[in-house]
């Protein structure tokens, strides 16, 4: 039976909301195993947060959003207000390969588990460490959510249309996503590093840079030519049209760019060459481009008579670059991803099917990957502390009643 590329790896998993939970169900799913730490002392964010639970489940709080971040691990409790807990800790980190975590202040250094009390118990042990800025710094204890650290990079500023307001990028946690997948890469960089030397890694991720890192064109700008890059809404600098498109229906729209004389000659025959295709203001690229909203406004008048597929299939028979913009209803009845399997159904033990989409990449030769339910909590803790840490029922019972295990 094939492997998963991942299985023999063990990650301790202290993170909480979005970013962390994301970059280690990834692992997860990749087939390492992931041990969520949480505590019956107060609920994780995520699961007071975002889609409410699905009731099916039994179990709500369990459902949604956290739901969404949590699947492919297993759950155990712990107080770690309690010493105690800090030791159980250090001995699961002895049987594992990561530890993961991203509070915003030093809580793991709190506890006696930063990397150098770590990597004494376990000198190949690899600390993933995410933060909205960076564990070093002035800004390291700044409160950050998506959008503050968006707002920091840039991204927000150049995000709008003309004379607007800026706008947030993306849908919610957007940053967060981005941030899970650096992270993901990160460690796998460290791990294949470990491979090689024998040597863990301390992995310092700061979500701002995350979102920096996706404006290089705008720090080149400044640096070379002391040039803002503004809000221009779906404008390009060179292309035109480009832009998003009405189309008949209810909020359907449709997506076109033409990036040549070519294209655009294309596109005048496949829309039935009106007249106003022959005026001298769009005569060659850079006229279409100066009177882009006039032009605009005429594509509108063409678009507006067909539903999005429509112009997508009439435009890309043409050789035009266009494609329908999808709401969340049609790119879950897309016949596409559901051909390719994106989208998979993971099983809950009342039989109840909830679908999350999968890895957005395939390997060859392994299984697709490690969909299990996200655990209820505590779930995994008599495999966790007896299995694993070799605790008898006596000491798991006594650890439970003293409120350490809880």
């Amino acid at each position: 039976m094939q492997k998963f590329p991942l299985e023999g790896i063990r990650v301790v998993d202290f993170t909480q909301v979005r970013m962390g939970p994301q970059l280690t169900q990834w692992l997860g799913v990749m087939g390492a195993e992931v041990i969520k730490i949480e505590t019956n002392l107060r609920q994780e964010i995520s699961q007071m947060v975002g889609t409410p639970g699905d009731q099916r489940l039994g179990e709500s709080n369990r459902a949604g959003y956290f739901a969404t971040l949590n699947y492919s691990k297993k759950s155990i409790t712990l107080n770690m207000k309690d010493p105690k807990a800090a030791e159980i800790v250090k001995k699961l980190v002895k049987l594992s390969d990561i530890v993961a975590e991203n509070f915003g202040k030093p809580i793991m250094e709190r506890w006696g588990l930063g990397y150098a009390e770590l990597k004494k118990l376990k000198p190949d042990i690899i600390v993933y460490a995410g933060s909205g800025w960076g564990r070093t710094g002035p800004y390291t204890e700044r409160p950050a959510y998506a959008p503050i650290v968006d707002a920091f990079s840039g991204l927000t500023f150049a995000n709008g249309y003309f004379g607007g307001e800026p706008k947030g990028v993306g849908v919610r946690g957007w940053t967060d996503s981005i941030t899970a997948h650096y992270g993901v890469f990160a460690i796998l960089a460290a791990l294949y590093h470990r491979s090689m030397t024998g040597e863990g890694q301390y992995i310092d991720l700061s979500m701002a840079e995350s979102s920096l890192a996706f404006a290089p064109e705008q720090i080149l700008n400044y640096t070379m030519n002391e040039k803002l890059l503004g809000r221009i809404g779906n404008q390009d600098d060179f292309m035109a049209p480009h832009g998003c498109y009405r189309c008949r229906g209810e909020d359907k729209w449709v997506a076109i760019a033409v990036s040549s004389d070519e294209e655009w000659n294309a596109f005048c025959n496949a829309i039935g060459n009106p007249e106003w295709t022959r005026k001298e203001e769009f005569s060659d690229a850079m006229s279409r481009w100066k009177n882009q909203r006039e032009l605009d406004s005429l594509i509108r008048e063409w678009t507006i008579n067909y539903d999005h597929y429509e112009v997508m299939m009439i435009l890309q028979k043409a050789g035009v670059m266009a494609g329908a913009s999808l709401n969340i209803e049609d790119v879950v009845n897309d016949t596409h991803l559901k051909e390719r399997g994106f989208l998979v159904d993971i099983e809950y033990p009342n039989m109840t099917k909830l679908r999350r989409p999968s890895l957005p990449w395939r390997l060859s030769d392994t299984p697709k990957g490690n969909y299990q339910y996200a655990p209820s909590l505590g779930e995994h803790n008599d495999y966790v502390f007896g299995e694993l840490l070799g605790l008898s029922k006596n000491d798991i019972n006594s650890l439970e009643k003293a409120k350490v295990i809880y």
